[in-house]
């Protein structure tokens, strides 16, 4: 539970990285993979029932709004970021985009600045399901971040300063980093620290479903997913846990890693059992050690492969 950690500290709140970092390509069907993320999330920080649904419905309002508007015509992705701090969990959704641009003031709660008609119903929900709102664009693209108060920190406290909201949006904002565009598919990554189980859970479950486990095989996955979360962190080259995605017929691989030079063996061995030897090996369809383009000498990443049939498994590379 977030009630337990420091108030002074919280996982990406010295230099305002993200907490969670999730890109995929900006198509309608990937939006439920961004609210099983966040909900992942919500389900690790103790996040009552109701703050969850709204909060995915507002992350659901923004994420739509990329797919719709964003690249008509052609391909791009949409990039989530969810930053925990004191003042609450930050969560920037953008694009990049040249279509999508808000015709009014770049500001924190802009409905209550401008009037909900400058909005459009969409943003108008957002602004309304969201602690603080901010929307702001670039020559990269266009950001929405929201704020919710999830912490026991963000509780009002009448000695405390109002937190600056616009700079807290500032800190966290993709756009003011503005990195290099993702690489196509789909990558997870979480910062030390932060609860892993239910994201990455949620994360497999939904894609085992798309395609079309069975019930027996999505309890597998959902026990690849278990063991993924408890021993990736210890075995990361740089204590970040990343997960890429490549789904295929019948299933889908993981890659996980940078690892640090072994850390694929060892992950596979950390999760045996006495009498029944490492789940991942069982469990997994193919299991490959393989080096990272561009890391150091010893670097490595781990793919480990579902499907629904074990037959399709054997027969592909």
């Amino acid at each position: 539970m977030i009630s337990e950690l420091s108030e002074d500290i919280r996982p990406g709140q010295a230099d305002r990285s993200p907490s969670v970092r999730l890109t995929l390509p900006a198509v309608a069907s990937n939006v439920a993979l961004i609210r099983q993320v966040l909900a992942g999330l919500a389900d690790d920080l103790g996040v009552d029932t109701a703050q969850c649904a709204d909060m995915k419905i507002a992350v659901t309002e923004a994420c739509t709004n990329v797919v719709v508007h964003a690249y008509p015509g052609d391909y791009g992705p949409v990039e989530t970021e969810m930053t925990l701090l004191a003042q609450g969990l930050v969560v920037s959704v953008r694009d990049r985009g040249t279509d999508f641009k808000p015709s009014m003031p770049l500001a924190p709660n802009p409905a209550t600045q401008s009037g909900d008609s400058a909005l459009g119903f969409g943003l108008s929900l957002i602004a309304e399901l969201s602690d603080e709102f901010a929307i702001r664009a670039g020559a990269s693209g266009t950001e929405v971040q929201m704020l919710f108060a999830v912490l026991s920190a963000a509780v009002p406290d009448p000695m405390r300063p109002t937190p600056d909201f616009a700079r807290v949006f500032a800190d966290t904002s993709q756009l003011a980093r503005d990195g290099p565009a993702p690489g196509d598919g789909i990558m997870l990554a979480i910062t030390p620290g932060v609860p892993t189980t239910s994201v990455f859970g949620r994360l497999i479950s939904l894609l085992a479903a798309r395609a079309d486990f069975s019930i027996d095989r999505l309890s597998d996955a959902q026990l690849v997913s278990d063991a993924l979360a408890t021993g990736a962190a210890a075995r990361s080259a740089d204590q970040l846990v990343r997960i890429g995605v490549t789904e295929r017929e019948g299933g889908f691989d993981l890659r996980i890693g940078p690892l640090a030079e072994g850390g694929a063996d060892a992950l596979v061995a950390d999760t045996s059992l006495p009498g029944v030897g490492s789940l991942l090996e069982r469990l997994s369809d193919q299991l490959v050690s393989e080096p990272v383009s561009g890391a150091a000498p010893g670097v490595e990443s781990l793919r480990v492969r579902l499907t629904r049939d074990a037959d399709v498994a054997q027969s592909e590379p």
